[in-house]
């Protein structure tokens, strides 16, 4: 089987006091594999017990050596598994070239809960059952009221309706979608980028998102070329749950960053810091916050426009202080630590 193109690592799950992971293994057929690795199932083993430690403190720590990467770790923990995968989740046919897969296969596949054991250097692999499985739902429960005033300022649509594009075959159903088609009233497709909630966050967070997008909806900003913002689309939900944001897909070359200031010509900077100052003047004349303001932030188009993108209501810290977070001045400290890189 060739791996690459069949499953792949999407995530992994460490823990700071226990010595257990567990690795979220992803099939292009659209299948879940939670791989439960627990050193309390290693006996007389100590090769494989040493390199699980090496491969666990690798994960944790993220410092990866010279001859020693992350996808090795990954490769080598997940390696056991693969007859298990092959067999559970089995090579279908091919999905036809012009079938986009959905948004809701990815983030609902039938999941498989797996575990390995080794006893005198012999590996062991097995199905266990899932019931006690906790990884946590892909969606945001909200309240009826919360969803009747939603669907009064943006469309709602279904995981089903959206569909995900990967730039790479190897990567559908595996990697986290970013770039999704919908069905537009007339007919066309509309190409959208989609933003999961942080369901960590809870719902608190998930509202005070939508509640800025709202504001930005309702405030009728002047388009480009007199502000440059990220604008929600649309919202995917299933019912009464939450799984996401659309925004209006922009080319882009990627974020701002320092390094691209650095190799940008006087001209380039002058230009992107009118942009980003002119926006986010617009914004507050309405009372409207950014709150995260940060060159991540920051959208570079292929025009080499600069977008304000992220209304989450969250704040990173060494861009703006904590107790700034969420006001004017948190932005406007946000602003001028960003403003510093084009100097």
């Amino acid at each position: 089987m060739d791996k690459s193109s069949h499953w792949d690592v999407a995530l992994w799950e460490t823990h700071e006091t226990e010595d257990d992971c567990t690795l979220v293994v992803r099939t292009d057929n659209g299948r879940a594999f939670y791989c439960q690795i627990s050193p309390s199932r290693f006996h007389q083993s100590p090769t494989f017990k040493d390199q699980y430690f090496r491969c666990l403190n690798l994960l944790r720590s993220g410092e990866e050596e010279d001859d020693f990467y992350m996808e090795d770790a990954c490769d080598w923990l997940s390696k056991p598994f693969e007859p298990l995968i092959a067999r559970l989740a089995p090579c279908t046919q091919k999905r036809p070239a012009d079938e986009l897969p959905t948004l809701a296969e990815y983030l609902f596949p039938p999941h498989f809960v797996c575990s390995l054991s080794a006893t005198d250097e012999k590996l062991e692999t097995f199905e266990i059952d899932s019931k006690n499985l906790d990884w946590g739902s892909p969606t945001i429960f909200v309240k009826q009221d919360f969803l009747d005033d939603l669907d009064r300022w943006t469309p709602s649509y279904h995981p089903n309706e959206v569909a995900i594009c990967y730039d790479n075959p190897r990567d559908i159903l595996i990697k986290p979608p970013k770039r999704v088609l919908i069905s537009a009233k007339d007919g066309s497709r509309v190409e959208c980028f989609f933003k999961r909630f942080e369901t960590s966050f809870g719902q608190k967070h998930a509202k005070a998102g939508l509640d800025t997008h709202k504001r930005i909806a309702q405030a009728h900003l002047p388009p480009p070329p007199k502000t440059f913002i990220c604008q929600l689309h649309g919202v995917v939900r299933d019912g009464n749950k939450l799984a996401g944001m659309l925004f209006t897909w922009i080319n882009n070359k990627g974020v701002l960053s320092k390094a691209r200031a650095d190799q940008s010509t006087v001209q380039l900077k002058a230009r992107w810091a009118t942009q980003i100052k002119d926006t986010l003047e617009m914004l507050h004349h309405r009372n409207i916050i950014w709150g995260d303001a940060k060159t991540e932030n920051i959208l570079i188009d292929k025009d080499d426009n600069a977008w304000i993108a992220d209304f989450g209501g969250s704040y990173t810290v060494g861009w703006v202080e904590k107790d700034k977070a969420g006001t004017l001045e948190g932005d406007a400290q946000g602003l001028a630590r960003i403003l510093d890189i084009f100097s």
